[in-house]
C-alpha cells in the first residue's frame, strides 16, 4: 500500500520533511489511545517531581522543560514515527522538532479538546442545571451611589 493510499485510509497521518544536511521524509502517525495515556502518565509525572519541593524560579523550570524534552523526546517520536526515536533526534532541527510537536498536539489532543467541548455543550442541553442561579449584584438592595464629598471635610 502507498503512503497516499494510508493518508486516505487515515487523515491524521502526516509527512514531515526532516533533515541537517539531507532532507528526507517520515511519516507521523496519531498515537494510540494507550500511548496517549503514557505519554499524559510522563508529563504528570515530570511535573508532579518538578513542583513537589515548590521551589519555581525562571531558571529551574526552563531546567524542567530541557530535562523533559531531553529525557522524552526521543520515547515520544519512536510512539509516533516508524523510526528508531534515539537515532531520529541526530536529524531533527529545532522548527522541524516544532513541526512534529504540533502536530502530534492537534491530532491528538487539539482536535480531541474541541470535540469534547462540543459534546459537553451538547450535553448541557440535554441536561439543564437545576440549580438556581446566585443572586445578581443588582439584586443586593446596596445603594451604590457615589459621596462628592472629600473624607477630610466637616460640616460648618
Amino acid at each position: 500500500m502507498s503512503e497516499n493510499t494510508d493518508q486516505r485510509l487515515n487523515p491524521q497521518i502526516a509527512e514531515v520533511e526532516i533533515g541537517v544536511r539531507n532532507l528526507r521524509n517520515i511519516t507521523v502517525y496519531p498515537l494510540s489511545m494507550a500511548d496517549q495515556l503514557k505519554l499524559a502518565d510522563i508529563i504528570s509525572k515530570a511535573l508532579a517531581d518538578q513542583f513537589k519541593d515548590g521551589t519555581g524560579n525562571d531558571l529551574t523550570v526552563i531546567a524542567f522543560i530541557t530535562n523533559l524534552v531531553k529525557d522524552n523526546l526521543g520515547r515520544i517520536l519512536g510512539m509516533v514515527t516508524d523510526e528508531d526515536g534515539n537515532k531520529l533526534l541526530e536529524e531533527l532541527t529545532n522548527l522541524q522538532t516544532a513541526t512534529i510537536a504540533e502536530q502530534i498536539y492537534e491530532v491528538n489532543f487539539g482536535v480531541v479538546a474541541k470535540n469534547f467541548k462540543s459534546l459537553f455543550e451538547k450535553l448541557g442541553i440535554l441536561f439543564p442545571s437545576r440549580r438556581p442561579l446566585p443572586p445578581s449584584v443588582s439584586d443586593t438592595g446596596i445603594d451604590s451611589t457615589i459621596s462628592t464629598e472629600s473624607p477630610g471635610e466637616t460640616e460648618a
